[in-house]
């Protein structure tokens, strides 16, 4: 069976049309640091909310597009939300669990922190995937060598000076599930 991956991790808003969303009933979650030296690294936190759908019936021609090209929604793709799936995050710096639609607290770090791994389950749904931290900010950097070369730089000075996230703030993360 293969699994799907995560739609776009920071999706934003504006993508999700006027779609009704399921309410969030529970307050945010709040990540468990394994240890001291992760959590003294936080520097802020981001609070994007996690919600999971499948797509809506579709045709097999839009089912190709969205199948060859999973980051995008072709147009004509809608989706249905399926709450209550039980998610996990995981990273060498926290954990936490939840159940979905759900805000959750992810940290911003100092320094650049393990990627995170996140696997959500229905009864008959599944998805697991990993998604790699971003600078918190922005790097210059253009097509030209001299552009690659300068971001390349800055990439590797600023992976352990500078401050990482997984998310922003004020986006919905749609985490794609498929049948087991």
């Amino acid at each position: 069976m293969k699994l799907s991956t995560l739609l776009i991790f920071p999706l934003a808003l504006a993508v999700t049309g006027c779609m009704q969303n399921a309410p969030i009933k529970q307050p945010p979650v709040t990540v468990s640091f394994k240890d001291n030296t992760a959590a003294n690294r936080v520097v802020g936190y981001t609070e994007p909310e996690i919600r999971t759908f499948v797509p809506a019936e579709i045709t097999e021609e839009l089912k190709q597009q969205y199948d060859a090209h999973p980051n995008t929604r072709p147009a004509g793709i809608q989706r249905k939300e399926i709450s209550g799936a039980t998610c996990s995050i995981d990273t060498a710096e926290f954990s936490a669990q939840f159940q979905t639609p759900a805000i959750v607290r992810l940290p911003k770090f100092h320094g650049k922190p393990s990627k995170l791994r996140m696997t959500c389950k229905t009864p008959e749904l599944s998805t697991q995937f990993t998604h790699n931290p971003a600078l918190d900010g922005v790097i210059v950097g253009g097509a030209s060598v001299a552009g690659l070369v300068a971001a390349a730089v800055t990439a590797g000075v600023a992976a352990s000076k500078d401050n990482w996230s997984y998310s922003g703030n004020d986006i919905i993360v749609w985490v794609n599930l498929a049948e087991e």
